[in-house]
């Protein structure tokens, strides 16, 4: 798919615009402080957030009633959704069918391709993306430009507080664990330490999916806590590095893991695994005996928005009971407290803390030493 292809829709943009757009952005989190305040003044002023302030007193019938119709009167009732979730129709069809008048076009892409857009879009001034869904990492970025209005939403007060961030919120999270393939490794083999990974009885048996710098970052803090060193750390991870198959995608890796390529991985999504166990798949993750990482993946809107009305409705839509229940339809975990307790099957999940936006700030020496890592003992 081209980086500047919206399915739905035709987008005509001007020369100009289309060539600061090639110009690309090279470092996660712009240029200087004077680029990400002058971002911030922008905003400040915005439509985005003058309509915030012209609904935030308002009920939440008012605020639904008074949000569909600008939304319907603002281009076209087209709403811009940028997003990584796989399957978007999970939230775009209940919101269609709810709000007839208004239409979602999406364009879907992996977090950093949509990270990049956004930025190159700013640097163009164009009002692409009306809303914004991808992981907080690459969210973080995004704020630390000064593109997006603060969260403003009746449904935030549900919402964990891990997953609340100043302009952008949380909407579902993806829960890292092992998994292991019961037919190459029966239970009593299975890993009972992430530190076991490391055990040469794995060698030849376990893929490590290549991309996860945040899951790897949140660890090696994590691992500080508990007496190690940072170097103690990283050299766990080279350990299980030279184990591992290096794998490209985690949809990709635990589908290896059901096929029998490879006995067990290291890092997946449970999300991913309790679907596939619903198939009948030969997959265990329980009892999970290793420090979680929850991926938070946050929704946002843009202070640029085209169609603002239409946004706050979709985020509000999401972020409710309705939208949160199409998550756990869909095998995932939403970011509401009480609702998230219904997707694990009653698997008792505490996941790790992590400090996304410190990650996010060293986002460039992360995703180095995570190179730096996989290309230590991997296999390929």
């Amino acid at each position: 798919m081209s980086p500047f292809y919206f399915p739905q829709r035709r987008v005509v943009v001007c020369a100009a615009a289309l060539a600061l757009l090639a110009a690309g952005c090279a470092a996660p989190g712009g240029d200087s402080e004077a680029d990400s305040t002058q971002a911030a003044n922008k905003c400040a002023g915005s439509a985005t957030v003058k309509l915030q302030d012209t609904v935030k007193d308002k009920s939440a019938e008012e605020r639904e009633a008074a949000l569909l119709e600008q939304a319907k009167n603002t281009n076209g009732g087209t709403i811009n959704l940028y997003t990584e979730v796989n399957d978007p129709t999970v939230i775009t069809d209940p919101f269609e069918e709810k709000y007839g008048d208004l239409t979602v076009s999406v364009y879907r892409a992996g977090s950093e391709q949509i990270r990049e857009r956004v930025l190159q879009e700013s640097q163009a001034n164009f009002a692409g993306a009306d809303i914004i869904e991808l992981d907080a990492l690459e969210m973080a970025i995004i704020n630390d430009n000064g593109l997006l209005a603060p969260s403003e939403s009746p449904f935030l007060e549900g919402v964990t507080d891990s997953a609340k961030f100043g302009n952008f919120t949380g909407d579902r999270l993806s829960y890292i664990v092992p998994v292991w393939n019961t037919t190459i490794i029966p239970d009593p083999e299975a890993p009972q330490s992430f530190e076991d990974l490391a055990n040469p009885r794995f060698k030849g048996k376990l893929a490590l999916e290549g991309s996860d710098v945040f899951w790897f970052a949140s660890m090696v803090n994590y691992l500080q806590t508990q007496g190690k060193s940072k170097d103690e750390a990283v050299q766990l991870f080279k350990d299980i590095a030279a184990n591992s198959a290096i794998t490209d995608g985690h949809t990709t890796t635990t589908d290896l893991v059901v096929a029998g390529q490879y006995g067990i991985a290291a890092n997946n999504y449970i999300h991913r695994i309790r679907e596939l166990q619903g198939k009948g798949a030969p997959l265990q993750f329980v009892p999970v005996k290793v420090p979680v990482v929850a991926e938070v993946t946050g929704i946002a809107v843009p202070c640029a928005s085209a169609n603002p009305a239409g946004a706050l409705l979709l985020q509000d839509f999401i972020l409710g009971p309705e939208g949160q229940q199409a998550f756990i339809d869909d095998d995932r975990t939403p970011s509401n407290e009480k609702m998230a307790e219904a997707s694990f099957g009653g698997v008792d999940i505490e996941p790790i803390e992590t400090d996304v936006e410190a990650i996010s700030k060293e986002y460039s020496d992360w995703s180095d030493l995570w190179q730096s890592v996989i290309h230590s003992g991997g296999q390929g």
